[in-house]
């Protein structure tokens, strides 16, 4: 005669069940998850503000390198000026321009080659009639502020508003008349000065531009002390 069989109870959690979260596990988590929500937005904007910075710094370099090629291709000295001016609205803005001359190159405005007496009457002549001309202003985007710029290691000539504008100057040949640095900031980054800054360095031996990020200066090489200017 079989005997009965009386369950056991069971003790303890099921096999295979896992507890809940409690209370106070819930709140950490959702602490940490606001507390990454705050920096997340923070960070994304410093990483636009940082691709604005360094586009604008890819355009003047760019500028640079324009003015040096018109000067070749005009067969006379092209200016590069930095500056400040008044956009539409009236308000003053951060950028850069070209100044050139209308006076054709010497080939294309005499249609020959001629002996040196001819030459120099024609670069007299074309002095005479030699009138600046000048693009329209390429402006910064907003935020982004151009503070000053150097011919000297340690010296700084401060761009503010209405100021006469910088010149950098290219000849003829392709070179430029002396080595400049560039300072470019942007305003709207929330961080150090030196996080938010990239200089713009023109090389006087080879009139090439680069930027560098930080606050740098002209390296002693470049100085236009050292090529008697």
């Amino acid at each position: 005669m079989l005997s009965a069989v009386h369950p056991v109870p069971r003790t303890g959690s099921r096999p295979g069940r896992e507890r809940g979260f409690t209370l106070l596990e819930l709140m950490a988590v959702v602490l940490i998850m606001g507390a990454v929500l705050l920096i997340v937005p923070a960070s994304l904007e410093n990483l636009g503000a940082q691709g604005k910075l360094k586009n604008t710094a890819n355009s003047l370099v760019a500028a640079v390198n324009g003015a040096r090629e018109r000067a070749i291709l005009d067969a006379y000295e092209v200016h590069l000026e930095i500056g400040t001016f008044r956009d539409a609205e009236d308000e003053w803005r951060y950028g850069w321009r070209y100044k050139f001359t209308n006076v054709p190159p010497p080939d294309v405005a005499t249609g020959e080659q001629t002996d040196e007496a001819e030459q120099q009457r024609l670069r007299e002549q074309r002095a005479r009639d030699r009138e600046w001309l000048y693009t329209t202003w390429h402006e910064c985007p907003n935020g982004i502020e151009l503070t000053g710029v150097s011919e000297r290691k340690g010296t700084w000539d401060k761009i503010n508003e209405g100021s006469k504008p910088h010149s950098v100057r290219f000849f003829a040949d392709g070179t430029v008349e002396t080595g400049v640095a560039i300072r470019i900031v942007n305003e709207d980054m929330e961080t150090d000065r030196q996080y938010k800054t990239i200089t713009v360095i023109v090389n006087s031996l080879t009139s090439e531009p680069s930027w560098l990020e930080g606050e740098q200066e002209l390296p002693e090489s470049l100085q236009s002390s050292n090529f008697g200017n």
